[in-house]
């Protein structure tokens, strides 16, 4: 393999790297599970570190809206008062999920621990309907 085509590869997998350093650190995706029962879903929502005022949740048009913004700021000071080390901090996550035939006026939810419980009821079938067209 020549010397260039080396230099190359490393030169992509340095990319790579740093791809993923900031694919973790700044485009995080909330980690979810969805179970499907008879009568509802459960959505189990890991946001570890997130308080409940932190969360926003919405359901709008059959998608399921998961947010979390968390801003945190630290001063340590001397006896003087004199800053010594201030530092800040920032992170967002969100997620959307499609889940169709929802009671919106039902659905609970609960966090314990950083992990986000939702349950979502499911509406009552309605059984098909045949209705005749009237043709002008």
């Amino acid at each position: 393999m020549s010397n260039e085509l080396r230099k190359s590869n490393s030169f992509f997998d340095l990319l790579s790297d740093t791809g993923s350093m900031f694919q973790n650190r700044f485009f995080q995706e909330i980690k979810l599970d969805v179970h499907e029962t008879e009568d509802n879903y459960q959505v189990t929502a890991d946001l570890p570190g997130y308080a409940k005022e932190d969360i926003t949740v919405d359901y709008d048009n059959d998608i399921l809206s998961i947010s979390a913004v968390r801003k945190s700021e630290k001063v340590e000071q001397d006896d003087k008062g004199q800053i010594i080390r201030q530092e800040r901090s920032s992170g967002s996550v969100h997620r959307e999920i499609y889940l169709k035939g929802i009671n919106d006026e039902d659905i609970t939810a609960t966090l314990t621990e950083g992990v986000l419980n939702l349950v979502l009821p499911k509406k009552e079938p309605t059984p098909p309907t045949k209705r005749k067209i009237e043709i002008f």
